[in-house]
């Protein structure tokens, strides 16, 4: 099963996470976000802050992004979701709109690079109407 990727807005515009969530089948959803209980994985928000006000360009807030989760509690949490997507679908959630730029793209495609997962890509508007 694979892991996708969208944003808040998409899944209230959609009907909640459940909604979204039924639709897609066996589905463990993931907010990557501070205080949602996924920090191990989040991004610093002053480095999101930084992106946004282009005092960092994109490719540094990647690698910085990346080094954030390179650690023994990101590693751990990237492998138990790549189990997980063994069994099931797997969302990864945050607020931000534009998925190019954004750090749950570069985290699913982290954990399908390390751990052999699909990443189907993100939950759009294109992607519902099939829903």
């Amino acid at each position: 099963m694979p892991i996708y990727t969208t944003y808040l807005g998409f899944l209230n515009k959609h009907g909640g996470a459940h909604k979204v969530g039924m639709e897609l089948g066996s589905c463990l959803i993931y907010y990557v976000m501070v205080g949602r209980g996924n920090d191990d994985v989040a991004p610093y928000i002053e480095t999101v802050q930084a992106v946004k006000k282009g005092t960092i360009s994109w490719d540094d807030y990647k690698i910085i992004y990346l080094r954030t989760i390179d650690t023994p509690n990101g590693r751990e949490w990237m492998e138990r979701r790549a189990g997980e997507a063994k069994i099931g679908n797997i969302l990864l959630v945050c607020y931000e709109k534009d998925h190019t730029h954004c750090h749950r793209r570069l985290l699913a495609e982290e954990i399908a690079r390390r751990h052999g997962v699909e990443y189907k890509g993100e939950l759009s508007d294109e992607y519902s109407s099939g829903m």
